[in-house]
């Protein structure tokens, strides 16, 4: 079985889609015949004039690569490649504009996604302030790339819940399977005993909370802080280290690294007690999982996705968001932080990572579907 990888982002990019793609892609090599087919770069004028035309007269942004014309274009540019580099299957990640008007008699589509614009547009700050037209596209889009699609691989229920209950999608038609680390350990055996090491001598200083941030507002930096500090209060030892974007002025319990390499990153993974993220939209939440790629317990929001990549009381903490969301987190830091309770989640978490949400499960069970929905398909021509 030929698989045809079709994405919107570059295949050469290792940051595409919050660094997950390069890892898919290598992983779906491991198991499968696959041809890549990027559509990055791919849209159309109609789409081109009607953002600056927008941009000129209105404050709200217009989302090119959910207009119907891009999603037309790149339909027909695929059904040309496909004619000269055929396929069996098409695998969609995230991209559902591609697979909208793609229609190739025969060759079923399987979808990757960690959400539904429906999720996304009240969700996402740049989904909720777009112009109403480029919603209107979007959703117009989405449902017709549903539409066309045999089979789902989703990174949450959560996104699998908006399939089926709002879009009618079968739910047989889902298959479940989080997506795995963007940064993964090398000797994770080496890296679990030094920090049990490290946890079991503790008798002073402080807790090592980190605080990986793409967008700081998103992410809920804000509300990291304030926990941080109401943990501090209630006479907890921590020490806040943030990496990748935050403000230049932090208390002296915070340290701002900036952005860092994976390389380094992972060592700060490695070198921290708790992983700390208050965000107030996670679809899917890709630092989670690293976080229990490296062992590390997790204080997090239960939003979107979250609640398929952590498990609550068993690798980490979930908080409910809304009023005292600060308090809760600072209330599950204390939790977390007697040694014998790090260790066993630190465990959970790195178990749940081998059995559950690296990328050798994700990639058999996106095969998987794939073979399903040929044999969908097969199942209709013959009838």
């Amino acid at each position: 079985m030929r698989i045809g990888l079709v994405t919107p982002w570059s295949l050469e990019d290792p940051g595409a889609w919050s660094g997950v793609l390069q890892p898919l892609r290598a992983h779906l090599r491991d198991v499968a015949d696959v041809a890549d087919l990027s559509t990055v770069g791919e849209v159309a004028w109609p789409d081109r004039a009607l953002a600056r035309g927008l941009g000129m007269v209105s404050a709200r942004g217009y989302l090119c690569d959910f207009g119907v014309a891009t999603a037309w274009t790149r339909g027909r540019r695929l059904r040309r490649r496909l004619a000269a580099e055929p396929v069996d299957v098409v695998l969609a990640v995230a991209a559902s504009s591609d697979i909208a008007f793609l229609q190739v008699r025969g060759v079923p589509v399987v979808q990757v996604t960690d959400g539904t614009f429906a999720q996304l547009r009240g969700f996402y700050p740049m989904f909720a302030s777009q112009h109403p037209l480029s919603s209107l596209q979007a959703e117009s889009v989405t449902t017709r790339a549903i539409r066309a699609t045999t089979r789902f691989v989703a990174s949450s229920e959560w996104a699998i819940e908006s399939l089926v209950g709002g879009y009618g999608v079968p739910r047989e038609a889902c298959t479940l399977a989080p997506m795995g680390a963007g940064i993964e350990t090398v000797a994770p055996d080496q890296m679990m005993s030094s920090r049990e090491a490290r946890w079991s001598a503790r008798r002073e200083g402080a807790l090592k909370v980190l605080m990986v941030s793409s967008d700081w507002e998103r992410k809920g930096g804000e509300q990291v802080l304030a926990a941080v500090s109401s943990a501090r209060a209630r006479g907890l030892d921590v020490h806040l280290t943030v990496v990748g974007n935050g403000p230049s002025t932090m208390p002296d319990w915070a340290t701002n690294l900036g952005r860092r390499s994976a390389t380094e990153v992972s060592d700060i993974y490695q070198g921290s007690d708790v992983l700390l993220e208050l965000a107030v939209a996670n679809a899917a939440g890709v630092t989670l999982t690293d976080a229990a790629a490296h062992g590390l317990p997790v204080v997090a929001t239960r939003v979107g996705g979250v609640d398929s990549i952590v498990r609550d009381s068993t690798t980490g903490v979930l908080v409910e968001p809304g009023p005292d969301l600060a308090g809760r987190a600072a209330d599950a830091l204390v939790r977390v932080a007697d040694a014998r309770t790090l260790v066993r989640m630190s465990r959970e978490a790195r178990t749940w990572y081998e059995h559950g949400l690296a990328w050798d499960h994700w990639a058999q069970a996106a095969v998987a579907a794939c073979e399903n929905a040929v044999e969908d398909v097969g199942g209709l021509v013959a009838r």
